[in-house]
């Protein structure tokens, strides 16, 4: 029998999108809230961050301790974390415990103590996250290379910046919950063993009284090309690429992913071949197709030696330019296997199906089963894709560096 699903809304604006799995004995659910680092007032970047950590910090009847205990005894692996755009909650566990989860996340979402006595550790926590970038320039250089090539205020860094966060009070936590926390365009996706009538009654009873007005609207994404660096005398060179894309929502979606496989699916793509097999121009190199909001945009990584890493970033643009003259046939096979790889690790897996389901509604207002994706990509004929790349260029390039020189777009 094939996998069901349902799409519901509520009359306080939320969503709930459900795909019954036949026999699993898992379920996983993800809540989408439109609450990210956008949405930090001026001068406190990390107030979405620090909320999402202090949520959980006591909550409806239950103590931080209690709550945690509650959590543990249902055997809830849950995972919470605040974007540029949303602030998202999932977690996956048997069936049978659903009901109960859904109640203390209710709780944590609706009814959150955020007490000014927790407030500090939940503060402290956050300093050491954005501390421990240091440490990590791979995740360094991502972060600059979204404040590159984004707009303000979603080039916000999401864990926020240092001296901003140090300034953060509980009040400013409580006040951002208080506006930003609403059911209106907010998601919840449940995949696995259950039913959907099961899931939109324990929706409604647990979320049916959530009440709030929509947000304020944001500012159109635009992408700015340009250079950014950052001095560090490491013995390595981190490079971040971007380049405009087109969103999962365009007729030409399913050949732009093909495209990024080519380029960047496995050991027998291009950058993988051409950059560090064949040239020995780096350690590490990839690149993969974002949806960031209403875009898309592709976003390459490159990790090198201060020596070869000019030349790293002049043989991957070259690459780029190369895809329009051809794409062997072979090349496409490889790539739609791939896909269909992934679909089917995809479909066996409950938690993975409901962050899809969530992450389709957020930017479709609608959801593709694993057979639709599967069928869009087998689609895809050689010659369509090949007149794809011709056409679409990459051009536009933010690039961002970490390392002892600046890597430029033309040396």
């Amino acid at each position: 029998m094939l996998n069901r699903i349902n799409i519901h809304n509520f009359s306080n604006g939320l969503t709930l999108v459900t795909e019954q799995m036949s026999e699993r004995i898992s379920a996983s659910f993800d809540i989408i809230i439109k609450s990210g680092s956008a949405r930090d007032n001026d001068g406190l970047n990390g107030t979405a961050n620090i909320l999402s950590e202090h949520i959980f910090r006591g909550a409806g009847n239950y103590s931080n301790i209690e709550l945690n205990q509650a959590l543990d005894r249902l055997g809830l692996h849950y995972h919470n974390s605040a974007g540029i755009f949303t602030s998202s909650f999932s977690g996956v566990l048997t069936n049978s415990n659903l009901d109960q989860a859904l109640a203390l996340i209710a709780d944590i979402i609706l009814r959150p103590h955020l007490n000014d006595n927790e407030f500090v550790n939940s503060q402290a926590l956050a300093l050491q996250s954005i501390a421990s970038i240091e440490d990590d320039p791979r995740q360094k250089v991502s972060i600059l290379a979204k404040e590159t090539f984004l707009n303000h205020p979603m080039n916000r860094p999401s864990m926020g910046k240092m001296d901003e966060v140090e300034k953060v009070t509980c009040a400013d936590v409580k006040a951002y919950w208080q506006q930003n926390y609403t059911p209106v365009d907010a998601i919840i996706s449940i995949a696995g063993g259950i039913e959907f009538d099961q899931a939109k009654n324990m929706i409604e009873k647990y979320f049916g009284c959530w009440q709030g007005s929509e947000n304020q609207p944001l500012p159109e994404v635009e992408f700015n090309a340009g250079n950014s660096h950052i001095a560090n005398e490491g013995s390595q060179t981190h490079i971040s690429l971007a380049w405009p894309s087109i969103h999962i929502s365009h007729k030409d979606y399913y050949k732009a992913v093909l495209l990024a496989n080519v380029l960047s699916g496995g050991m027998g793509s291009r950058l993988f071949t051409e950059v560090r097999e064949k040239r020995g121009l780096c350690y590490a190199v990839g690149a993969n197709l974002s949806l960031i909001d209403n875009k898309g945009a592709m976003m390459a990584y490159v990790g090198s030696s201060p020596e070869k890493s000019q030349e790293a970033v002049s043989v991957i643009i070259d690459e780029l330019n190369k895809l329009g003259d051809g794409i062997s046939q072979d090349e496409l096979d490889r790539a739609k296997t791939g896909l269909r790889a992934s679909l089917i690790m995809q479909g066996e897996s409950s938690s993975a199906r409901s962050r899809s389901l969530a992450n389709d509604y957020y930017h479709l207002k609608n959801t593709r089963t694993l057979e639709e994706i599967e069928n869009a990509i087998n689609s895809v004929t050689l010659d369509e894709l090949i007149e794809y790349a011709r056409n679409n260029p990459a051009a536009d390039f933010s690039l961002s560096s970490i390392g002892p020189r600046q890597v430029k777009l033309q040396p």
